[in-house]
């Protein structure tokens, strides 16, 4: 009796947790989902994914040439829509919405591997982080994208390789910049259980790359073969999407983004950040980076990409890269948030070694994009929300009631035509 009795407490606590989790979920669904209907027709690049899925909800096979990525998107929907014998964009959000609330279980998952107390939290965190919200309700290829590059992650630590190599197809094969983060998967298990000493066991690197991580590796040759054939890495609107066409703005713009989402991390973290004064060849190098940082930050920044220099008092992100260019003073200030990011994340506990892999893989990722889109740093945000150290519960808390506030005022912004992101 008494161990029952036991049991039934510790039970207890997570169900009430998991049942409160839905129903904020559920309360953010209802929310979103209205207002998007309000919103009515296209909005944004909604305009140019919406007629792609009606062409095949019809009868087409062609692929829209303003399309950039697959049309796996397009055609799962269209595919749907054709079962149901009934079009509307209101459906097509719903319809998007499904699949991407995948990614709130799998996320979950992920965290309980490693702090299974702040799971829920986390998870609500994730679902109402304001950059991303939006797009649960909005017809994006981003969400679906991101549940298979997160599930890939998830598999990958979990050590099921071969079904790691799955997930990544499909995120490729929605999103084709999802290789870069199918390539950080690589690198974890190519340096799984791996002690970075000298002399580098270089035999067990070579076997977990050419043997647990085959799958993975097989999908990166796939994929510059298919760039070799395609003559670059977008599908359709190549022009504007060249791979050439490096952009390290990108990097500047997600770390400002990131110093919002992140801003009570960043926070926890001072005092890790002011402890490295107290070693003299750590504060020689920290202090030579950031004043290098900053002027490198000043004399690279630009904003050449044409679909960035249009509508900024629409855009929010065309807007704060206006302001950036035009004013010397706001540009330098704004270097404080950047360079307290990128100490942030440099100094922050991970679980696991391999998970600095981030630092590496993540300003490729993003200025390898011509276009500056906060859409693009979604991995970025989903695997440091995922790696974080634990912050206490009334910092959690603070940190989701302003993300909530704030998708709020966003989805507000985007229904009434007021601006988008």
């Amino acid at each position: 009796m008494e161990e029952s009795a036991i049991r039934k407490v510790s039970v207890a606590p997570n169900t009430e947790q998991t049942v409160h989790t839905a129903l904020l979920v559920l309360a953010g669904c209802t929310l979103g989902y209205s207002l998007s209907c309000i919103l009515g027709g296209p909005a944004s690049d909604e305009g140019f994914h919406a007629p792609q899925i009606w062409h095949y909800y019809t009868g087409g096979t062609e692929h829209f040439d303003n399309i950039t990525v697959p049309t796996t998107y397009h055609y799962v929907i269209g595919f749907v829509m054709r079962q149901l014998g009934y079009y509307h964009d209101y459906l097509l959000r719903l319809v998007n919405l499904m699949v991407a609330l995948c990614v709130l279980p799998v996320f979950y998952q992920s965290v309980r591997r490693y702090q299974p107390g702040h799971a829920s939290v986390r998870t609500l965190q994730l679902f109402y982080a304001p950059l991303m919200f939006p797009y649960f309700f909005m017809i994006y290829t981003d969400l679906w994208a991101l549940l298979f590059v997160g599930t890939c992650f998830y598999l990958t630590l979990g050590r099921h390789y071969l079904l790691a190599g799955v997930a990544g197809l499909g995120a490729v094969l929605l999103r084709q910049d999802s290789i870069i983060w199918v390539g950080l998967a690589y690198l974890l298990v190519a340096t799984e259980d791996l002690e970075f000493r000298r002399p580098l066991p270089i035999r067990r690197l070579l076997g977990n790359a050419l043997k647990r991580g085959a799958p993975l590796a097989l999908l990166l040759l796939l994929f510059v073969g298919f760039v070799i054939y395609n003559g670059g890495v977008a599908v359709g609107d190549r022009s504007a999407h060249q791979i050439s066409q490096f952009n390290i703005s990108n990097l500047y713009v997600m770390l400002t983004c990131a110093w919002l989402l992140f801003f009570p991390l960043c926070i926890q973290q001072i005092p890790r950040i002011l402890a490295l004064r107290h070693n003299v060849r750590a504060r020689l190098w920290i202090g030579l980076a950031v004043l290098g940082g900053f002027l490198v930050y000043m004399g690279t920044f630009s904003n050449p990409h044409p679909y960035n220099n249009t509508l900024f008092h629409f855009f929010m992100h065309n807007g704060l890269l206006y302001l950036m260019s035009e004013y010397v003073v706001f540009r330098a200030l704004l270097y404080i948030p950047i360079a307290w990011m990128a100490l942030t994340l440099c100094v922050m506990p991970y679980p696991d070694k391999r998970c600095y892999w981030l630092l590496l893989v993540a300003p490729i990722a993003v200025i390898s994009h011509p276009l500056i889109e906060p859409r693009y740093y979604f991995p970025i945000y989903l695997l440091v929300q995922m790696w974080r150290p634990a912050m206490n519960m009334t910092a959690e808390w603070f940190t989701l009631g302003y993300y909530m506030l704030g998708a709020s005022f966003i989805m507000y912004g985007t229904v009434t035509g007021w601006f988008f992101l």
